[in-house]
């Protein structure tokens, strides 16, 4: 069931998205540098797990933001 947020609440929903696209960011480049230094391999799977369950959110969180209105 997906819901689309208030007007009120973009702000809100779009600085959210923000901070987990960073950190989807971040947790890419961890498991990357893990794998690179040779890190067991499933310390890389969760980390790798880690940007799949972030990467989800945000997808969730899109899908609550409609999309803006083109002008023609």
């Amino acid at each position: 069931m997906t819901t689309t947020v208030q007007a009120s609440d973009i702000a809100h929903v779009r600085a959210q998205l923000t901070l987990l696209s960073q950190r989807a960011d971040k947790a890419f480049e961890r498991a990357f540098d893990l794998q690179q230094a040779g890190a067991p391999s499933d310390r890389v799977d969760a980390a790798l797990a880690e940007v799949v369950r972030l990467q989800d959110a945000v997808r969730a969180l899109r899908e609550q933001v409609p999309e803006p209105a083109l002008l023609h």
